[in-house]
């Protein structure tokens, strides 16, 4: 192994966009209320390579919407719709010099009836 390279695994995380996020579905705007996100079942895993001074991260992530569960819910909604959207999360950026990171990356969205992966576009940006 690489002596400038470190592998590590993700053990906990866990955040909250209280801003939430924008969602159309059948048609409506939607505010979503705020996101949660927390580990999944699966190897979260990432390295740093301070030759490069970049870093890669793959998390497994659970992502919910306890607000809009509850309205959808007091709508009648089927509960399988409810049910936290699972999906895979591939980061990279940049090692700042105070070892902070600057991920950003993309998301695939496992199979959910709410949020069909191929119309939603799940994407975290640089330094949020």
């Amino acid at each position: 192994m690489d002596s400038n390279k470190i592998v590590f695994d993700v053990v906990e995380l866990s955040a909250k966009v209280p801003e939430g996020v924008p969602l159309i579905w059948q048609g409506a705007d939607l505010e979503s209320g705020p996101l949660h996100l927390e580990l999944a079942s699966g190897p979260s895993r990432g390295s740093f390579d301070y030759d490069a001074g970049r870093a890669q991260v793959e998390f497994h992530v659970l992502l919910s919407f306890p607000e809009l569960a509850d309205e959808l819910r007091g709508l009648g909604v089927d509960e399988d719709l409810l049910r936290p959207v699972q999906a895979v999360l591939r980061s990279e950026g940049p090692i700042r010099d105070d070892h902070r990171l600057a991920l950003s990356g993309r998301a695939e969205l496992e199979p959910h009836d709410l949020f069909p992966a191929r119309e939603s576009d799940v994407s975290v940006l640089e330094g949020h």
